[in-house]
């Protein structure tokens, strides 16, 4: 009996004893490098890549404060709510000018004084003088000229915000809420290279009819309910796939200031091939190194802002991008939010590959933790009566968001902060 519990005894204190060390070989392989303080739950988790599983590892161990809000955002969310917010006693014709002959290098429109509000209600409310296919693209959307000679693109409202994308990154119609989501989201990152977007209702034969052009009428056709419907003109427009009103004869969409400037326009260097086919950037770790052998340092590190605004709404589809004053310009920004529970980690491609971000970019980023991004986001879309995602997205923006700080951690941790966080040269 005493050899059994002396046995016993003793394969207990081995098994202690392996768990110790246990214990402690991990204790020695994670101080002073990440400490535990949440797990985030991964989703739609493609371990595939080296990289991914990196990068999932930091995320789960992200420190607290990613989590929490910075309070020194606090006043620049409200100069921005100040500034959406004036939309009373405005001149049209003023708004249209100030915008028309705006020259700065540092924004695309004006910013500040209240401009961005007074744009936003001119383009919500100013009547519609002539309607029009527009001239380009690869799916429908109107040509307005707004009293005062303003033109406006308007893309019109395909799905419910709740209705889910399945499948490609890139596919299905453009979202029109995302092309004003991607506007907000932009203004509270301080990229200021994007036309001012907004939700706006015209009516088929009060505010399209009238004044349409004879092209548009001959994309219109009624529906089997006698509904008024425009299938459009553009590349892949068809007659069976039309835009109709609503029982209140109302078509909701996107309506973006147009641009009359010059862009120049540019294939980018992590396109995706549209078919099954691996691009070069999928299967190139060192990718990053001939990008940097053909690219300025300053078109690089806006391509990866670009990349980070573009994953946080999952816009996978920026094959090609307009530069104005040697910056990128954020257009055609209406493949984002189609699905909340996808995070296509590899859109972050140029952040992780090159492992290279601005200064003034991360101190933004570190700015809008804790649920701040779509907290003002949210904020600012109610100032006009706008609901521009569902809760779900809001969500998935805000753990996107965590998911580019551990990507930014990454970087750190695998070349320093000292190599990773650049002022324009490298």
């Amino acid at each position: 009996m005493m050899s059994m519990n002396y046995a016993f005894g003793f394969s207990l204190f081995l098994l202690v004893l392996v768990a110790l060390n246990i214990y402690f070989f991990y204790t020695l392989n994670t101080a002073g490098t990440k400490s535990p303080k949440f797990n985030v739950q991964s989703i739609n988790l493609d371990l595939s890549s080296g990289v991914f599983k990196d990068i999932y590892d930091y995320l789960n161990y992200l420190p607290s404060n990613y989590k929490i809000k910075n309070l020194n955002f606090l006043p620049i969310q409200n100069n921005l709510l100040i500034s959406f917010n004036s939309s009373h006693n405005i001149n049209t014709q003023d708004v249209w000018r100030e915008t028309e002959t705006w020259k700065s290098e540092e924004s695309l429109f004006p910013h500040t004084d209240g401009a961005p509000g007074k744009i936003l209600h001119a383009i919500q409310t100013s009547q519609v003088a002539l309607v029009d296919n527009a001239p380009k693209g690869t799916q429908l959307k109107l040509l307005l000229l707004l009293e005062g000679k303003q033109k406006i693109y308007f893309k019109p409202k395909r799905y419910n915000l709740s209705h889910v994308i399945n499948g490609n990154i890139y596919g299905g119609f453009d979202r029109h809420n995302s092309e004003v989501f991607a506007y907000y989201l932009a203004m509270v990152l301080n990229f200021r290279w994007i036309p001012p977007s907004v939700i706006r209702q015209i009516h088929i034969h009060k505010d399209i009819v009238p004044v349409a052009t004879a092209g548009l009428k001959r994309t219109m056709v009624k529906n089997d309910s006698g509904s008024l419907c425009i299938y459009g003109k553009c590349f892949y427009c068809k007659i069976n796939e039309t835009v109709c009103p609503n029982s209140n004869g109302v078509i909701e969409g996107a309506a973006i200031l147009y641009l009359d400037r010059q862009f120049k326009i540019y294939k980018s260097p992590w396109r995706r091939s549209y078919s099954t086919k691996k691009m070069e950037w999928e299967t190139d770790n060192d990718f990053c190194k001939k990008v940097k052998g053909i690219l300025s340092a300053k078109r690089l590190l806006n391509l990866i802002d670009v990349a980070i605004f573009d994953f946080l709404i999952q816009n996978g589809d920026r094959h090609r991008y307009e530069v104005y004053k040697d910056q990128i310009v954020l257009l055609d920004n209406g493949k984002g939010l189609g699905n909340a529970m996808v995070d296509e980690l590899d859109i972050l491609a140029p952040l992780y590959q090159c492992c290279i971000l601005t200064t003034s970019t991360w101190q933004n980023l570190e700015m809008i933790s804790g649920g701040s991004l779509t907290e003002t986001i949210k904020k600012l879309g109610a100032l006009r009566g706008q609901r521009l995602a569902t809760d779900d997205h809001f969500k998935a923006v805000e753990r996107r968001l965590l998911k580019v700080y551990a990507t930014i951690q990454y970087c750190i941790g695998k070349h320093g902060r000292s190599k990773v966080f650049k002022n324009g040269l490298f």
